[in-house]
């Protein structure tokens, strides 16, 4: 990975607001979210392509899940998680970007503390047993709203974020993220699939 084009400012305390804000005005955001284990590139992506991307998320996901068959709810291995697994915590991870771009857009630099591991556990544990067309709906009416929130603020507006415990991210970072959490599973899950079929 190359060295960033744009520059993280992180505020880590409440007093650090005003000075964040300040300094934010100043400088671009941050790096385009890259993976070396997918390809994942947001430089790829301009505003356009990246929230079209984001908007076709569901019917993705709803096609692969219609295709798995009775391969549903099997893990490849034991320690991977099987496709309506994969897809659920896509929902959810969608689901939390999507709040996350709504209140770097209503609010300055807002923070709230890291997202606590039990929860994150509680919510894992519900996935293997989801239905798929709920969770195919709900990708659906996470992902599309998430792109047309960014669309109706504007692009001009990504600039703005908000931290989450000591990380800041802007709003084009969340909305790459959202779209690279994603793909990337669903990658693992045509992988997962071509494995079980083997």
């Amino acid at each position: 990975m190359g060295p960033p084009t744009r520059r993280y400012v992180r505020c880590v305390r409440a007093t650090d607001r005003a000075i964040c804000a300040e300094r934010w005005s100043e400088v671009d955001v941050v790096a385009h979210e890259r993976c070396d284990a997918c390809g994942f590139d947001g430089a790829r992506y301009d505003d356009v392509s990246l929230l079209d991307a984001l908007r076709a998320l569901g019917p993705r996901w709803r096609a692969l899940l219609a295709a798995t068959g009775s391969e549903l709810r099997v893990r490849p291995k034991p320690d991977v998680w099987s496709a309506i697994e994969y897809a659920a915590h896509s929902r959810d991870i969608i689901a939390l970007h999507a709040y996350g771009v709504e209140q770097a857009l209503a609010f300055d630099e807002p923070m709230y503390p890291p997202i606590a591991d039990d929860l994150a556990e509680s919510a894992t544990a519900t996935y293997r047993d989801a239905d798929p067309d709920n969770v195919a709906t709900e990708l659906t009416t996470q992902a599309s709203p998430l792109a047309e929130v960014a669309d109706e603020a504007g692009s001009d507006a990504w600039s703005r974020g908000l931290t989450i415990g000591d990380t800041r991210s802007d709003v084009r970072r969340l909305l790459e993220h959202a779209l690279h959490d994603s793909l990337h599973h669903l990658g693992d899950v045509e992988r997962g699939l071509s494995r079980l079929r083997e």
